[in-house]
């Protein structure tokens, strides 16, 4: 019963609009400092498009690095029930949602894929940004997987990293280690530099550039916490 309550739409539509509110008081109370390398300035606000990438645990502080004159972001959900909470949320704070997997939308089939698939080419066409948490919905926490490397791979679109840190926060025992941020706080935003893959690029090759990003992103987690006094979140055992 309770489980049925807590998946109804007027539930999620409800919890949607509260996560989004307390994000924009998060951002609007924090003082966030902000490493931007200049490959990444001249590509970002521009009417090129992109694919953002951010860990599962830190993506409710992506509308912190959000400016009104950076691409539209549209958010890549799954199709599970769980999905409609951050649906909802996206929405309230002026995102599109595209809903589906980077995986499916490659390869066409279950799970929203062809639908999905027209959605993101249509957006990364006209400008837009597909933001995609590579080690969700289900983990291994920081373990990057092969959808959005094979989704830059078909599209031509490059890949940017962003991490979060903030000062403030309370972090669940989850399978994530999920970070709520605290408003009235310190925050860190660090931008990774973009990289494009060749469209010929072999599965080895894939394989080869999915180990580097992910060692850039935990690289780049590890020196936003770091600043903002905590220690490093290790990503979790592979084969977990």
């Amino acid at each position: 019963m309770f489980k049925r309550f807590m998946r109804s739409n007027l539930i999620a539509l409800c919890a949607g609009w509260l996560i989004a509110a307390y994000m924009v008081i998060v951002k609007y109370t924090t003082r966030w400092d902000v490493t931007l390398p200049d490959a990444t300035r001249a590509l970002i606000g521009t009417d090129q498009g992109l694919i953002a990438l951010t860990w599962h645990s830190r993506f409710l502080m992506l509308n912190a690095a959000w400016k009104r004159r950076y691409q539209l972001p549209h958010v890549l959900i799954s199709r599970s029930r769980d999905g409609q909470v951050v649906a909802h949320t996206s929405r309230f704070l002026g995102l599109k949602t595209i809903r589906g997997s980077a995986k499916a939308a490659v390869k066409q089939k279950a799970k929203g894929g062809e639908t999905a698939g027209r959605e993101i080419t249509r957006a990364l066409k006209s400008g837009g940004c597909i933001v995609i948490t590579p080690d969700g919905p289900r983990g291994p926490r920081q373990r990057m997987s092969l959808g959005a490397l094979r989704l830059a791979r078909a599209t031509g679109a490059p890949i940017v990293p962003c991490l979060f840190a903030v000062k403030n926060r309370k972090v669940f025992n989850s399978w994530d280690r999920f970070v709520l941020p605290l408003p009235f706080g310190r925050g860190r935003i660090i931008w990774g530099l973009p990289i494009t893959l060749d469209p010929g690029a072999d599965d080895t090759q894939l394989e080869a550039i999915r180990e580097r990003l992910e060692t850039q992103m935990n690289t780049l987690l590890s020196q936003a916490d770091q600043d903002m006094g905590h220690s490093p979140m290790p990503p979790a055992d592979p084969k977990s």
